[in-house]
């Protein structure tokens, strides 16, 4: 009886000729937002020179021959300091010479892709700790911090729900203008940053109208991305309100300290109430710091057989310069305003 030649051990399997990266979080979306510089130095300082009110001026009198002519005034003006400091970052992988000839594939550049994407996010987390955290002030740093307060802030309870409603967006808007914000000022552009989640509760606000509710959709759908006078800013890392041992700015008692707030890259909530901490800013109301921005490096390691060794770094840090120019816009993230 003749049997069929076996060729299974023949038989080979095909692989694409790259790596898929999996779905994440991609940082960055933040750069271009704010006022960007390098820093040099451990800590970096920026002075500002605070507002000066004028008063009505006297004049002249005249009694009999003499001339009494007023004091020249003599007013008074603060000067104001705010630090930023940069935190360094880094992440390095070793890749086996055997591997890479196992797997097929070249993995360098998509090594380098996710360890860039990695950096990105924490540029984006520290700009958020600079949005939320208190601001060091004074000569090295060493005066009272400057914090958010509740004058900075929407309730969380505000017009047809406590998610992100178009009423929020009006409040936010009028607290930056009745601040002293000009919002025609191109230094004064106008952004205001959320959770997808809390994008798609825009639609369902009962007081949206036909013409809103359609340039919602479109923001939703990314065919435009401002609304109100806002750029919209959609992001993951935005953290929860509700970190351990502090309370929402509603409640009216303390400040939050969100520093902590990011395990993993991903955002914790300390408590079990789940309200997002959303927010809208100027662009002259934020600064961020980067010396040295990404670098990445792909060499050979001789204390390690020669293998290959992917390395990237990045140094960042971010400061608010203004607390009338940023607002703190509670929104819950309860599924019961849920699209």
């Amino acid at each position: 009886m003749a049997f069929a030649n076996v060729i299974d051990t023949a038989f080979v399997k095909q692989f694409g000729n790259t790596l898929e990266l999996l779905t994440q979080t991609k940082g960055g979306k933040f750069t271009g937002k704010c006022l960007e510089e390098s820093i040099e130095g451990e800590e970096k300082y920026y002075d500002q020179l605070d507002s000066v009110i004028a008063s009505e001026a006297s004049r002249a009198s005249s009694t009999g021959t003499t001339n009494s002519f007023p004091d020249s005034p003599d007013n008074f003006i603060e000067h104001k300091r705010r630090q930023v400091a940069a935190t360094p970052y880094d992440i390095g992988l070793m890749l086996d010479r055997f591997d890479k000839v196992e797997m097929l594939v070249n993995p360098e550049s998509q090594y380098v892709q996710q360890m860039v994407h990695a950096l990105n996010r924490k540029k984006d987390i520290e700009f958020l700790k600079g949005v939320y955290g208190a601001a060091k002030t004074g000569k090295a740093g060493g005066g009272t911090a400057a914090e958010l307060t509740s004058g900075d802030a929407v309730a969380k309870e505000i017009g047809t729900n406590s998610g992100m409603n178009i009423d929020k967006l009006i409040e936010a808007r009028k607290i930056l203008e009745s601040n002293g914000v000009d919002l025609d000022d191109p230094l004064n552009k106008a952004y205001i940053a959320m959770h997808p989640k809390q994008l798609h509760q825009l639609l369902t606000d009962t007081k949206v109208t036909s013409s809103d509710f359609a340039s919602v959709k479109a923001l939703v759908s990314g065919d435009i991305n401002s609304f109100y006078g806002f750029e919209f800013v959609t992001s993951n890392l935005i953290p929860f309100t509700n970190t351990a041992g502090t309370n929402a700015y509603d409640a009216g008692t303390s400040v939050r300290d969100f520093s902590g707030t990011w395990t993993d890259d991903v955002p914790q909530d300390g408590n079990t109430t789940g309200d997002r901490a959303c927010f809208a800013w100027v662009h002259s109301g934020i600064r961020q710091v980067t010396n040295p921005a990404i670098e990445t490096e792909i060499d050979k390691r001789a204390d390690k057989r020669f293998n290959y060794y992917a390395y990237a770094a990045m140094r960042t840090g971010a400061v608010r310069m203004e607390e009338k120019k940023v607002v703190f816009i509670e929104a819950a993230d309860s599924s019961v305003d849920d699209v």
